[in-house]
């Protein structure tokens, strides 16, 4: 049965004052009674509220209070009244009796009507539906209260713990306490805290979407999960000890309420903490377009984000592979290319804090910039991010791929920079060749490379000016000449080596090194001719594999 003070949580109920009787709002409620006759009492029984105006005893004090003897010898609940009707205050005679005999009196404010007020009353008392709900919408304005007033999360769950007298445990996405009711802290409850988390962890997608369990120490109690959305991909979670034996009106209902209070509380501590990580991206930025000039700056702005004097450094970089319409029509601030790169931002930090990497994530563009620090840098690191990086892209939720890029290490923090466009160049390697979810390590282009950047029209200009009539060579002689200087520069311009590996005698090689210095000017022992005509020999060769190429 129901006590006056469970009545409070209902419209009009939760703004009236409690004028006097406040040991007796214990009394229990069965019935409601609205009257304004002066033979009322006639009407009445145990367990029954009177709601009244006061109309019948204004004038008489004396029968006021005969009306609350009669009310208090029946057993009845007590009296609500809407004192200002017709009284500027409740009569102190009214007032001392009813505090004597534990009667409560409360006032009804004046924007609500008795009507109204018994219907709310009786569908609470006779309908468990509405009684649920009625206490579902209590703990939802209340939670709502706390929030406008800024209570911590700690404060909500100690709350939420209170109402249901139940401890209550909030748990983030990757199933870490953010927050706990005192229960918790209790020294015998902090083995079964333990026991929760490893349960939530064994089976985190479950977990985060809702479910009931037991622990080895209390199979006999339960604990039930449940979802608290937010503004990452996946919930984080509210879990409650014992749940299915909560007390009535309690309900999975008004858990949702507080959920969903919480809820707006963790998406406010996330912007928060968006906010932060803007700032560290923009000290990024600075970083890499070397803005920052001080090294004291650096140093001491880089140990604010958890970089370290004194480590190698090295860049991975992280790129989510573009897929035709499915990705590249996506605008850039459209809300699902954002809640894409939040997925893609949570779960890189997910994966370093698993891993237990020195590592700090940072944002930059489309791109996703990890440092990792070691005290060295050898093949064991390199295999070690080697497995990250694969198991990130194993793991990764979605329907895109993830690439990477890998830089070289670097002793300080000022070549951070270096670092980073190394890891970048890495990336863009990879698309070149048109892969897919690739790991791609950096690696120092050759000559041979740096040569095919240029363009075209350059490159045969160079080559036809250093070599002139051996550009192209006709004749056998002319064919015997190039192959001469291409092994003569290659055995280091020693003649009883080049002979050797041509096959022909030493004066021959001699005769056609002359006659080639000749043709081009030039002597094959200057260093700068030699390298000159390096370079040509090397531009021939991929000319002439452009020239395949196309006539294929």
């Amino acid at each position: 049965m129901k006590t006056i003070n469970d009545l409070f949580i209902l419209e009009g109920m939760k703004e009236g004052i409690v004028l006097a009787g406040h040991r007796g709002l214990t009394r229990n409620v069965q019935f409601v009674n609205i009257s304004d006759t002066p033979d009322v009492i006639n009407f009445l029984a145990e367990n029954h509220l009177l709601l009244s105006t006061g109309y019948a005893f204004k004038d008489d004090t004396e029968k006021f209070c005969e009306l609350i003897k009669q009310m208090h010898e029946l057993n009845c609940s007590g009296l609500v009244i809407k004192i200002s009707r017709f009284f500027h205050q409740l009569p102190p005679e009214v007032k001392l009796l009813a505090d004597r005999l534990a009667f409560p009196i409360i006032d009804l404010p004046t924007n609500h009507t008795l009507g109204e007020l018994s219907r709310h009353i009786l569908n609470y008392l006779n309908d468990h539906e509405a009684e649920q709900l009625y206490y579902a919408l209590h703990v939802q304005k209340e939670f709502s209260n706390m929030l406008i007033k800024g209570y911590s999360l700690s404060a909500l769950l100690e709350q939420l713990g209170h109402l249901l007298g139940r401890p209550a445990l909030l748990l983030n996405h990757r199933g870490e306490m953010i927050a706990q009711s005192h229960d918790f802290l209790k020294e015998s409850m902090k083995d079964i805290k333990q026991e929760i988390l490893q349960k939530v962890k064994e089976d985190l997608p479950v977990a985060r979407e809702g479910t009931t369990f037991s622990i080895p120490s209390r199979e006999y109690q339960s604990v039930t999960t449940f979802s608290v959305h937010t503004k990452r991909q996946y919930p984080s979670m509210l879990v409650i000890f014992d749940s299915l034996t909560l007390p009535y009106p309690s309900s999975q209902m008004a858990i949702e309420q507080a959920g969903n209070v919480i809820s707006f509380t963790i998406v406010k501590e996330q912007a928060i903490e968006e906010n932060s990580r803007l700032l560290k991206n923009n000290f990024f930025a600075d970083l890499i377009e070397m803005k920052i000039q001080s090294d004291e700056e650096i140093f001491s702005r880089s140990n604010y984000y958890g970089l370290q004097k004194g480590m190698e450094n090295v860049c991975v970089v992280c790129t989510i592979d573009a897929q035709g319409e499915k990705y590249e029509t996506l605008q850039l601030y459209e809300k699902k290319v954002g809640e894409l790169h939040n997925t893609v931002y949570d779960q890189l930090e997910d994966a370093i804090i698993q891993e237990r990497l020195e590592a700090t994530l940072f944002t930059k563009g489309k791109y996703f910039a990890m440092i990792l620090q070691f005290p060295k840098y050898s093949d064991e690191e390199i295999n070690m991010i080697t497995q990250f990086i694969e198991n990130v892209q194993a793991n990764f939720n979605g329907d895109l791929t993830l690439s990477f890029g890998v830089s070289h290490s670097v002793p300080s923090l000022k070549e951070v920079p270096t670092v980073y466009y190394e890891a970048v160049e890495a990336i863009l390697t990879g698309y070149e060749q048109n892969l897919k979810g690739f790991i791609k390590y950096y690696k120092t282009k050759d000559l041979e490379e740096l040569l095919k950047s240029l363009p075209r029209k350059d490159l045969k200009a160079l080559y036809e000016n250093t070599l002139k009539s051996l550009a192209y060579p006709k004749t056998k002689e002319e064919q015997e000449l190039v192959k001469t200087i291409q092994v003569y520069l290659d055995a280091q311009c020693e003649f009883s080596e080049t002979s050797r590996k041509l096959y022909v005698h030493r004066n021959t090689v001699k005769y056609r090194i002359e006659k080639t210095e000749e043709l081009l000017n030039c002597s094959l022992r200057d260093p700068a001719e030699s390298l000159r005509i390096r370079v040509a020999l090397i531009i021939g060769s991929i000319l002439k594999e452009e020239e395949e190429t196309f006539s294929h």
